[in-house]
């Protein structure tokens, strides 16, 4: 078990390139006090601090190699760490910020809270309200204001594809490093009877056609905690018109809301379109009698409106009657008190109120920094925010429970290396970087780090890792558990995902997307994407999904399993696009191995491509980087508009094994399915019988080298499964 051989061999090289120089080494620890020199025994107080004697060091001229180690303890953070150009390093001294060997420095952008300062709830007024009173001899108060605490942000209205990019999170609350809920209803786990399975129709009729293929899927799935409507009295506005549009209507089966007294400062969490459609919006008014609600804003499409899948669910936010469950909170905002149904044990548990609206980690125009070790947790906003800098190296560090996103990166050669993202709002970590003109790289990586639980705050759209840009790659990770993909890529070029380990997602969207998504069809330069060596496994939708007529990916070398069958959806789906190659790939108790898509000729896309056509086209791409990609060159030959709607993609050498799942999609015997009728599909493989594994029964699927695989094809390349994820 080892690093992959890229990561070893740029650690080897920074080392190397580091000359012997004099180190300085500062300290800093929660003893640590303003006026102190920063020594082990008179340490600083806060990075900041440090930061600032490094500062005054260089401005002296100095060139020594500076080194912060930062020791045990809880810092409080209330604005973000700022570091400018002038705290930079260089190649060879570099500034590294660590925590103590076998020390825990752990950073949180919040207020502390002791379990003393929380009292029983005694306000007979507000017991008066719990839907549940015996909830009342559980839940604990603590006065806000009392502490001077009188900031507590504002819930909002937020969208997949509505999202304001100023948009801040309201505070939120940490214990033992666990977020907790708003009161809602219904409760996470419950199974409720007003959640209906049945793809929704505008009209009543019987499903027919694609729907009943649809409802084949919705029959497999459940969603514990949502509720839907039973009829649309007004669709509303459609917000991607006109935002000013008016909110929509719909009727429930329930009566719920005629506990619910401030309906104003209540939201509903959800799907009302199309599945991908998810929505958080603020409820306008309800009518009990006639079991109505109404929304305050309008939904993207308006309600149980959309081209696709449309199982409409959700639950109720913010609402203090509904305060039942461990875990779960409502802060009423005018009188500053925060109520809190504690989960089991709080009392012995670090509790922290999240109140930080700046990134806790703010690196702009910098080079040459090092942070090993840290623990950042908790805020508002971003945990780690690096800007047009080069050089920047976050390692073994931990950033967590951050509702804004993990770590946004721009610039180049910034890594995230051996780190644990998890807990954050939307993504976990953005890579972003290199010249679209040039095609020079960004280089920026994120490597054997363990990403989880992600997207939990803004549910669509939002993965572990987001790759934009030119070159940058993401290698030997963990991820699972987020609410839509794993990986998502969006018009970049020269991307490399490899011997990542990724499973059990998308857990909130089951119809749409997968564990990687690929979106680069308006601009069908976006080329050189490479998929390779990753491992797939327990998937409920699809494996790899270059989507909306995405251009030349590769797919190789990767091994799907459990991909796609409680929806009986493919492992690698291409949705229209062309100049795809799909092969070497081994499929382990999957239903499909492969299905091509046909998009709508809508002229849409024919409005981007034909200025791709005037910027590249009549051999204008000779004098552009973008000449290394002959399957664009090929593109841009394209004549009738068949040719760009209609492209070709190609499926070879990929081998489904399966003795326990029935290969339910098998229109085709090798589980290839073609709807463009364009697609060269040759050589692919459907087997029941073990093809060679190592060890089957204990997870090793690595073949052996007597595998009748390599006798059968004798192109297929061995997939180096021992190297797949974390090292």
């Amino acid at each position: 078990m080892r690093l992959g051989s890229r990561i070893v061999l740029f650690l080897i090289l920074a080392l190397e390139s580091i000359s012997v120089l004099a180190e300085v080494e500062l300290h800093v620890a929660p003893s640590g006090e303003k006026g102190n020199p920063g020594t082990e025994l008179r340490p600083f107080a806060s990075l900041q601090q440090a930061r600032d004697k490094i500062r005054r060091l260089k401005k002296k001229g100095t060139e020594d190699t500076f080194t912060v180690t930062v020791h045990e303890g809880s810092y409080l953070i209330n604005q973000s760490i700022r570091f400018q150009a002038v705290d930079g390093g260089s190649a060879n001294a570099p500034v590294t910020y660590r925590s103590a060997s076998g020390e825990s420095a752990r950073f949180f952008g919040g207020i502390k809270l002791e379990a003393t300062q929380f009292k029983p709830l005694s306000d007979q007024a507000f017991i008066g309200r719990l839907v549940s009173p015996e909830a009342a001899a559980k839940i604990q108060v603590v006065d806000l204001l009392a502490l001077g605490i009188r900031d507590y942000g504002e819930l909002s209205r937020h969208a997949w594809g509505l999202t304001t990019k100023d948009r801040i999170p309201p505070v939120s609350l940490i214990i033992d490093s666990q977020r907790m809920s708003l009161a809602r209803w219904p409760n996470i786990t419950d199974d409720s009877p007003y959640m209906v399975y049945r793809h929704f129709l505008e009209t009543d009729r019987p499903l027919k056609g694609y729907e009943r293929t649809v409802q084949k899927i919705i029959d497999k799935v459940r969603f514990p905690g949502e509720l839907t409507f039973t009829k649309v009295l007004d669709y509303g506005g459609r917000a991607s018109s006109s935002p000013r549009s008016k909110g929509g209507s719909f009727q429930v089966a329930f009566d719920r809301m005629k506990y619910w007294q401030n309906i104003d400062d209540i939201f509903v969490d959800g799907v009302f379109g199309s599945t991908w459609e998810w929505s958080y919006n603020r409820l306008a008014s309800v009518d009990v009698d006639k079991r109505s609600i109404t929304l305050a804003h309008p939904e993207l499409n308006g309600i149980g409106r959309g081209n696709s899948v449309r199982l409409p669910h959700f639950h109720f936010d913010n609402i203090p009657e509904e305060l039942d469950s461990p875990g779960e909170y409502y802060i009423d905002r005018e009188k500053g008190l925060l109520y809190l149904y504690p989960p089991e044990d709080f009392a012995h548990k670090p509790i922290v109120l999240v109140t930080l609206d700046e990134p806790m980690l703010s690196i702009q125009n910098t080079q040459h920094l090092v942070f090993d070790g840290l623990k950042f947790e908790a805020g508002r906003y971003l945990g780690v925010e690096i800007k047009n800098s080069a050089n920047i190296m976050i390692k073994n560090t931990t950033v967590a429970n951050f509702t804004g996103g993990g770590i946004d990166i721009s610039g180049q050669n910034n890594w995230v290396l051996n780190s644990h993202i998890y807990g954050t709002g939307a993504f976990g970590v953005h890579l972003d970087g290199g010249d679209k003109k040039t095609l020079s790289p960004g280089n920026n990586v994120v490597a054997n780090s363990h990403i989880h639980d992600f997207g939990w705050e803004v549910k669509s759209q939002q993965p572990g890792i987001f790759i934009d840009g030119v070159g940058n790659h993401a290698t030997q990770n963990k991820i699972h558990d987020g609410t839509h993909f794993a990986i998502r890529i969006r018009d970049a070029n020269d991307v490399i995902v490899e011997r990542n380990e990724i499973y059990d997602l998308p857990k909130y969207h089951h119809f749409d997307g997968g564990a990687l998504y690929i979106h680069s069809g308006r601009y069908p330069q976006a080329r050189g994407v490479e998929i390779r060596h990753n491992y797939f496994h327990d998937i409920p939708t699809i494996g790899v999904y270059p989507d909306n007529f995405s251009w030349g990916v590769s797919i190789y070398g990767n091994i799907f399993q459990q991909v796609g069958v409680q929806t009986g959806r493919p492992a690698v789906y291409v949705n229209g696009g062309g100049a795809n190659r799909t092969f070497n790939n081994l499929l382990i108790d999957c239903v499909e191995i492969y299905r091509q898509g046909r998009r709508p000729q809508d002229a849409y896309w024919m409005d981007h491509w034909n200025k791709v056509m005037d910027q590249f086209g009549d051999g204008k791409i000779e004098n552009t980087a973008y000449a290394k990609y002959p399957d664009f060159r090929s593109w841009l030959e394209k004549k009738q508009p068949a040719e760009f709607y209609t492209p070709t993609s190609y499926v070879f050498d990929n081998v489904m094994y399966s003795a326990t799942v029935s290969m339910l999609n098998q229109s085709k015997p090798d589980a290839v399915v073609d709807k463009s009728e364009n697609l060269h599909s040759d050589s692919n493989w459907v087997t029941n019988e073990d093809p060679g594994f190592v060890d089957f029964d204990n997870g090793d699927y690595s073949l052996r080298p007597d595998s009748i695989i390599f006798q059968k094809m004798p192109d297929f390349n061995s997939i180096p499964f021992s190297e797949i994820g974390l090292q």
